[in-house]
């Protein structure tokens, strides 16, 4: 079996987030930034795989998903398994699914990436080492 290109995948991946925030999703991209950057600051191991629909962040396996929900709305999936939700974490049913997110935060402004977000996903990132 043949590599992929490293060059096509890259490309790809860049015209995936761009049509994630085209139109009426432009005002949501500062949102999907910060989340983005708060998790490359986790560690060097972070890595992210922009799909048509999602922005799924990884080390070894998925800890963290995410994904414009709304034209107003970021919902931030974490990889928590079994844990009961408490403050803005929303139980996703995932964990009954057998689904890798198991939570969501949903985000509708930059203030809402704050100390909370990046205590569930740090807590998820460390699930993941």
């Amino acid at each position: 079996m043949e590599d992929a290109d490293p060059e096509a995948y890259l490309k790809a991946a860049e015209d995936h987030v761009e049509a994630m925030f085209e139109g009426k999703r432009a005002g949501i991209r500062p949102i999907f930034e910060e989340i983005l950057e708060m998790a490359r600051r986790l560690g060097p191991d972070v890595k992210v795989c922009p799909c048509k629909t999602i922005v799924p962040v990884y080390r070894q396996h998925v800890f963290a998903e995410i994904k414009p929900t709304t034209m107003s709305r970021i919902d931030l999936g974490f990889a928590l398994g079994s844990m009961k939700a408490a403050g803005r974490l929303v139980e996703t049913g995932g964990f009954e699914k057998k689904d890798r997110i198991t939570h969501r935060i949903p985000i509708e402004s930059l203030s809402g990436v704050d100390a909370e977000v990046k205590k569930w996903l740090k807590y998820a990132y460390d699930l993941d080492a």
